[in-house]
């Protein structure tokens, strides 16, 4: 076995208020009976302070068996995003089975010359390895915009998802480690 160093650590800026996070397709796509989901993150997102863009993948219908487009086109404009300097966050709408496809496409210079969060979980947690293994970039393994922002968090109490919206915020704009994460009686995803 060939034992290799770990990589230095890349981290992202901390996003500042007025920043432009993008919600991009990075694996699934956006089933049409989501998309009140979607447009539900969005307002949350921007609440917190953010300006938000839907990447163009990310559009209600548009699929590829289970994917969003073909691997070359997600990774086509994942690297558009990755190298657009206003561009500070991308956050993955979904998980889904897609990233395997186009790992060998990403432009890892952008990711170095250019950290920037990219946050998601399921699918997009493989993205986060492999990035991490190839450039160092710091992973955020967070809940997806649809299913979790706009779905999930809506169900929760007033104040759960108060509390989810100020550490999510907390985690994109802060600069000192998160610390303890609350918990609640119940199990939650």
């Amino acid at each position: 076995m060939i034992l290799t160093a770990l990589p230095e650590l890349l981290r992202p800026r901390a996003l500042r208020p007025g920043d432009l996070v993008v919600v991009a397709s990075l694996s699934g796509p956006l089933h049409a009976v989501y998309e009140p989901d979607l447009e539900q993150a969005v307002v949350v997102l921007e609440r917190m302070g953010f300006r938000v863009r839907r990447a163009p993948l990310l559009e209600a219908g548009r699929h590829r068996w289970w994917s969003a487009a073909r691997p070359a086109e997600i990774a086509e404009e994942l690297n558009a995003l990755l190298r657009d300097p206003e561009v500070r966050a991308i956050i993955a709408h979904d998980g889904g089975q897609t990233v395997l496809g186009y790992l060998d496409l990403i432009d890892v210079e952008a990711i170095v010359a250019d950290p920037k969060p990219i946050l998601g979980y399921s699918d997009i947690s493989l993205l986060h390895l492999v990035l991490y293994a190839r450039t160092g970039l710091v992973g955020f393994h967070t809940d997806v915009a649809t299913p979790g922002i706009g779905g999930h968090w809506q169900r929760a109490s007033a104040a759960r998802r108060a509390e989810l919206e100020k550490l999510y915020s907390t985690l994109l704009t802060g600069t000192e480690p998160i610390g303890a994460l609350p918990s609640t009686l119940s199990w939650e995803c």
